[in-house]
């Protein structure tokens, strides 16, 4: 165990993009860090879209359980101050839906810090969400923020939460559309966004996690339109740009169809399409710009 006054901080979703970059970040601040996986080889393995590979001087423990099967999770919160949590559905899971796990794992996860004595809970939520609360994700996440507001009224658990403006992971699509010669664009792309990269991103996590702020933003250090993060994924990999886009009505008459078929990929494509429609654009907490990251995105694929 750490030394006297050391903090000591539980990773939730520390296998997904911005949970690998979290549990570095924690170390380097000084932290003893427990990751909390459902296999112990996922940790070791770097993650899509430059998402590192967690190695031993990263981590100081972890522990195997599944934030679906609350009984999994005994005992994974004794001696731990702070919990960081940034659980969600990444990639939608057959039988899985943003209620289940974006809300009710983090509830559990809440639960079990309060009876733990857990001092602090950091929570990655949303930018924007007031303005786009008609959708399931947006629901979920904020359900929790509610819960996290009633734990601490009742039993004095502080909560931070984190609200970015869109992740560097999101614009890997981009990239991957941009290499194959052709982007895709629901709408015209003339909404403006500041994504942050998720190292970043994890650096600001801790630090409002530390911080009097409960509630923050975070974005990256440019605001581009999405036409302009295609054009620049084009640049990036030398082809002539040739962005295709579906006009909204189109998109929403898909969305529904979508959503007759399965109630999962319709939420999800309710929550693509909307994103093409509102701006995203929050104060600057990030350094990597966009072009960096596409250019590391094209080194990785150099090496494979």
């Amino acid at each position: 165990m750490p030394n006297e006054g050391t903090q000591r901080v539980l990773v939730a979703g520390a296998t997904g993009y911005l949970g690998k970059f979290a549990v570095q970040a924690y170390k380097e601040h000084g932290y003893y860090v427990r990751a909390l996986a459902r296999e112990e080889g996922r940790l070791s393995k770097p993650g899509p879209f430059t998402a590192p590979a967690i190695g031993a001087d990263d981590v100081d423990d972890f522990c195997i359980g599944e934030l679906t099967e609350p009984e999994t999770l005994k005992g994974m919160l004794e001696g731990i101050d702070v919990v960081f949590s940034c659980v969600g559905i990444s990639r939608q899971r057959d039988g899985l839906t943003f209620e289940r796990v974006d809300y009710q794992c983090n509830k559990d996860l809440i639960d079990l810090s309060v009876a733990a004595g857990v001092k602090r809970f950091v929570y990655v939520s949303m930018q924007g969400a007031e303005n786009i609360m008609q959708l399931a994700i947006t629901q979920a996440h904020e359900k929790v923020v509610e819960a996290l507001k009633e734990a601490q009224k009742s039993s004095g658990m502080e909560y931070r939460i984190v609200r970015p403006c869109g992740y560097f992971s999101d614009m890997g699509a981009l990239y991957d559309m941009a290499k194959k010669g052709r982007v895709y664009l629901v709408g015209e792309g003339t909404n403006k966004m500041s994504p942050i990269h998720g190292r970043d991103l994890a650096n600001a996590c801790v630090e409002i996690g530390e911080g009097d702020e409960l509630e923050a933003e975070a974005g990256g250090p440019e605001v581009l339109t999405q036409r302009e993060a295609a054009e620049l994924a084009f640049d990036v990999v030398g082809n002539p740009p040739k962005i295709i886009v579906f006009p909204m009505w189109l998109a929403r008459i898909l969305v529904k169809f979508i959503g007759l078929l399965s109630t999962q990929f319709g939420d999800l494509a309710d929550f693509i399409v909307t994103a093409g429609e509102i701006d995203g654009v929050g104060p600057k907490r990030g350094e990597a710009t966009l072009r960096s990251y596409f250019e590391s995105l094209q080194a990785a694929e150099a090496k494979v």
